[in-house]
């Protein structure tokens, strides 16, 4: 009796000394990417307007790189782009600086009229004319041929087909370098207008599109301009903020020569 109560005790603290079965503890590599996502946890947690932030400029720039890349398809497969009527190499709405949401349909159709000419009022669903030598201005066309192509997604309005997302509108045109003087059509560019768009957004498109998001902002296809003419040459001024709202534009064809530097 004695001597089993001694062989029980004996055992007692050598079983303590060793680990059950399957216990271990972490590797290097799991404790790493535990503290990661701690972290991003944390940031998402602790700074939630930070995280939304990126999230809004990334699909602002996805955005963008699309409905450039959508452009592009409509014209190696209809041999123009989309809103220019004529065939003249540009689209036909001239981008003034003026535009706003109300210019953009908020009405959804699935039916694509051609207008009979020209001159024709425009109406919801209107696409260029089958035979037009004169230009179709409006800024609903070059929308609506993307979706009347199968390009874009046919049912969406107007207006949420532009909303890059920050606020603004995106608006596909002809850019005039000349004082709006149209007679020359080597100072015309195709472009893209994006109204609303907070600086450091702008910068991330410059990143994404040219490579470059330095101080000279006119000289690559990104660009800042106040005037719908010329641009401004740095994409930050004195005394402003990188939230300070612009208007970009983005030249997906010809892009205008690069301004003279005077010595």
């Amino acid at each position: 009796m004695n001597t089993h109560r001694q062989s029980h005790t004996d055992l007692a603290p050598t079983c303590a000394r060793y680990p059950k079965s399957g216990q271990r503890g972490w590797s290097l590599i799991e404790l790493s990417l535990t503290l990661a996502i701690v972290g991003m946890l944390s940031a998402a947690l602790f700074h939630p307007q930070g995280v939304l932030e990126q999230y809004r400029h990334q699909r602002f720039v996805h955005h963008v790189q699309t409905l450039m890349a959508e452009m592009k398809a409509y014209r190696l497969q209809q041999g123009r782009w989309p809103g220019d009527c004529n065939s003249d190499g540009l689209i036909d709405y001239v981008l003034n600086g003026n535009e706003t949401t109300d210019d953009l349909e908020y009405a959804a159709t699935r039916e694509f009229t051609p207008a009979a000419t020209s001159e024709e009022a425009y109406s919801l669903g209107t696409v260029c004319p089958s035979v037009s030598l004169n230009p179709y201005t409006q800024p609903n066309v070059p929308f609506n041929e993307l979706k009347n192509s199968g390009i874009h997604a046919i049912g969406q309005p107007n207006r949420l087909l532009a909303d890059h997302g920050l606020s603004g509108s995106t608006f596909a045109g002809n850019f005039n370098t000349n004082n709006g003087s149209p007679e020359n059509i080597e100072n015309q560019f195709n472009a893209l207008l994006l109204t609303n768009v907070p600086i450091v957004a702008a910068r991330k498109l410059a990143q994404a599109i040219d490579g470059f998001d330095g101080e000279a902002s006119n000289l690559f296809s990104v660009r800042r301009t106040s005037n719908m003419e010329n641009f401004d040459e740095k994409w930050t001024a004195t005394g402003e903020a990188e939230s300070k709202r612009i208007s970009v534009v983005v030249f997906f064809d010809r892009v205008p020569p690069s301004p003279s530097t005077t010595p």
